[in-house]
């Protein structure tokens, strides 16, 4: 089995200024109002004076669990075994949104066609790309750059194999993940001892618990990235 490939985040250089999230729809043609794959969400940290917001990109995490695979009814999603990448067949997806209920980054996505789509970490262009792509290369092999790290102008994403994303972070990121912060599916760099982070509106809470449709993409991480992001 080929390493694994993940994400790498620090929340101290993002500035929230979402070309990660708009060059995402670029390389792969997606319609500008259609979900994003890659999103940003602003968080509030603080009370007036001191007062701040902490942007914060996520998308998939490729999971080396990988929930989505586990409860996807026709094994459409896969977990590749020679870079980790989690990539949907869709030619077997039937849209049951079974794994926008056991994500836990809310990074599943369906456009007009039901299908799901989602964060391929650019193995190729266009949804469903990611499906059946060679093993995924780094630029200095060939390969292509995320779009979201390629974009972000504060180097705040950065992608590639386990090893090479723990040598990039700090000590205390690195120790975080090998704690099995964040399930161990992403590193990210701790923020500033502060007050606690919480969204800034949050009206989803309390509906996405009681109700029988699985939650789209923009509301699982409205209620989760907070939570996520205090570690």
């Amino acid at each position: 089995m080929g390493e694994q490939w993940m994400f790498y985040f620090d929340p101290n250089r993002c500035i929230g200024c979402h070309a990660c999230s708009i060059s995402c729809k670029q390389r792969h043609d997606r319609d500008p109002d259609a979900e994003d794959w890659r999103t940003v969400t602003h968080l509030s940290q603080g009370e007036y004076p001191d007062f701040e917001e902490v942007p914060v990109s996520m998308s998939c995490m490729h999971c080396h669990d990988a929930p989505c695979e586990k409860v996807c009814p026709p094994n459409a999603i896969e977990k590749r075994e020679e870079d980790g990448i989690v990539t949907v067949n869709r030619d077997r997806c039937i849209g049951c949104h079974y794994c926008a209920w056991a994500c836990p980054y809310g990074a599943p996505t369906y456009g007009d066609d039901g299908l799901m789509s989602k964060c391929n970490m650019c193995l190729g262009e266009g949804p469903g790309s990611g499906h059946g792509q060679p093993a995924k290369q780094k630029p200095e092999d060939g390969g292509a750059k995320p779009s979201c790290v390629d974009n972000c102008v504060g180097e705040a994403i950065k992608a590639g194999p386990v090893s090479e994303m723990k040598a990039e972070a700090s000590g205390a990121a690195a120790e975080r993940f090998e704690n099995g912060a964040y399930e161990s599916r992403v590193i990210v760099e701790p923020i500033a001892e502060r007050a606690p982070l919480h969204e800034d509106t949050d009206e989803s809470s309390d509906t996405v618990d009681n109700r029988d449709e699985p939650a789209t993409k923009t509301e699982q991480s409205d209620t989760q990235t907070a939570g996520w992001l205090n570690g």
